[in-house]
């Protein structure tokens, strides 16, 4: 009787299927948005926090999303991207809003 177990099968038996849990939030048109608790789909392996800032007449606009992501690649200014990889690590900022100041 053969009894080789496909690694990948194994690997499932041994983690109990685990999916990564992040964060989610998209902001509406007023910057405002709630965040709710995502399990990431297979090959989305980081929690991922983008806000993009930018300076408007003489006020400066923050905003932050947040989501599931395969890779992490930094954007540069005026995009911050901070990416993490264990269940809801990226609950920095959760209150999400639009900033404006001047």
């Amino acid at each position: 009787m053969d009894l080789h177990v496909p690694v990948g099968l194994l690997l499932i038996f041994l983690t109990g299927g685990y999916s990564l849990k992040c964060y989610t939030c998209t902001p509406d048109l007023m910057g405002r948005c709630e965040a709710k608790v995502e399990m990431c789909g297979v090959g989305y392996s980081k929690c991922q926090s983008t806000t993009i800032e930018q300076s408007i007449g003489g006020s400066k606009v923050s905003v932050t999303t947040k989501q599931c992501a395969p890779a992490c690649e930094p954007a540069g200014e005026p995009i911050t991207t901070h990416c993490c990889d264990t269940d809801l690590c990226n609950a920095a900022g959760i209150v999400l809003y639009m900033q404006c100041w001047e």
